[in-house]
């Protein structure tokens, strides 16, 4: 009988763990599920949205987008001269462009970076007049007029009378009027413009100055508090508050920049609101705490074998610091420098106060600028959004910011590589 019981007991115990097997199995099976569910609708939302800017910026970024300016100019000019009717140019024969062989210029019908159209320059000729013409404003003569696009011009006929042609006329009738026209009254030139040359400079300007002044000021604070630091209340009050400023709203520090950094740089570069260098001591207050944190917890996860072995070895307090603490946390110094970047390349609510959201083309650290966070809020700001611009600077932003990360990483690869050799020679 107790046989029988003994039996029983460990068939119930045996039946349970199955039970007990089959139930954790069912339950690590909806885990695994619902992380494949969540995660694949996570990574779907990403291709979705950097699809969408891809698709809609594609167009419109370009060298031409990279490298000109925002605003644009329109220049007036003439040519007083009379041209030789018997003088002809040969044809470049340049696809889709219509070429006047009396003026030896080349038009073709384009787009600008809005996507409105114009009739672009893209070719004129070493011995053309039109390497000739004066700047109607300044009286002096142009030094080439090649990539612009041409409004309208007015030219005088040799049998007499004038004629007027505009860019709603098209390329082909803009040939036709030149190879009619003897000397031109007066011509209206526009520079290509909507670009963000300027804000691509800020912005590689603001990266720079940021890190300049965040990097040392973190580093050091993290390296006080981690290596000589007395572990008390007011140590842990201030790693309490480093943390609880990291959550802070970067509109906030923003709004901080504009009344505290705006008038301590007016007053010693002599400059008028809002700057570049504010901009960079404002990201750089922000990016303390982050910078601070990261190195810190990079210190944390060194061996703690390392310092007493290096203080056994006669070494100081500071060679060990220098020489050894910071070295090896140098991974994790780095993935808080990358945090560092990306929060520089994307701020904008900040910035928007601490150096204003004015384009400019002509870059000065002590002037107002954009980034390219900033420009982009701009080209979205206002009733009739630029979509199109709008996402090939988001392009931009998702490059400038994944060359750097390949840069930082590489340097951190080579930095750790030399100091593990550096450890090996001692040994």
């Amino acid at each position: 009988m107790r046989k029988n019981n003994i039996n029983t007991t460990l068939f119930s115990s045996k039946s349970a763990k199955k039970l007990s097997l089959k139930h954790r199995k069912i339950v690590d099976g909806l885990a695994n599920i619902f992380s494949y569910i969540f995660s694949g609708f996570g990574v779907c939302i990403l291709i979705m949205i950097i699809g969408f800017v891809f698709s809609r910026g594609s167009s419109t970024l370009s060298w031409q987008f990279v490298s000109s300016d925002y605003h644009t100019d329109t220049l007036t000019c003439s040519y007083p001269g009379t041209i030789d009717d018997n003088l002809l140019f040969d044809d470049p024969a340049i696809a889709n462009s219509f070429f006047s062989k009396k003026w030896g210029v080349s038009f073709v019908d384009s787009v600008d970076i809005n996507q409105e159209d114009i009739v672009l320059i893209n070719y004129v000729d070493t011995n053309s007049p039109l390497n000739n013409i004066v700047n109607s404003n300044s009286g002096e003569t142009m030094d080439s007029i090649y990539d612009m696009s041409i409004d309208s011009i007015i030219l005088n006929k040799a049998e007499g009378g004038v004629i007027f042609a505009s860019a709603s006329d098209g390329a082909k009738m803009m040939a036709q009027q030149f190879d009619q026209g003897n000397s031109i009254v007066t011509m209206s030139l526009i520079t290509i413009g909507g670009g963000c040359r300027g804000s691509i400079i800020s912005t590689l300007y603001m990266i720079g100055l940021t890190l300049i002044v965040a990097l040392p000021l973190g580093i050091g604070c993290a390296i006080y508090l981690h290596e000589y630091a007395k572990d008390n209340k007011i140590t842990r009050m201030i790693k309490n508050l480093i943390v609880a400023t990291s959550g802070i709203p970067s509109i906030i520090f923003g709004l901080a920049g504009a009344i505290i950094f705006i008038p301590i740089v007016n007053a010693a570069a002599g400059s008028n609101g809002g700057s570049i260098i504010s901009g960079a001591l404002t990201l750089s207050a922000m990016l303390l705490p982050v910078i601070v944190s990261n190195t810190e917890e990079a210190m944390k996860a060194i061996p703690s074998s390392y310092k007493p072995a290096s203080l056994a070895l006669g070494a100081s307090q500071a060679q060990t610091t220098f020489k050894v603490i910071l070295p090896s946390s140098l991974s994790g110094i780095l993935t808080g420098t990358l945090l560092s970047i990306g929060g520089i390349i994307g701020e904008s609510a900040a910035l928007i106060y601490a150096t204003g959201a004015s384009i400019q083309d002509n870059i000065l650290l002590n002037g107002s600028s954009t980034t390219l966070a900033v420009h982009n809020w701009s080209l979205m700001n206002g009733q009739n959004p630029n979509y199109s611009s709008a996402c090939a600077v988001a392009i931009i932003i998702i490059i400038i910011d994944f060359l750097i990360n390949i840069l930082v990483k590489l340097l951190g690869n080579g930095l750790n590589k030399k100091f593990e050799g550096v450890k090996q020679n001692e040994k």
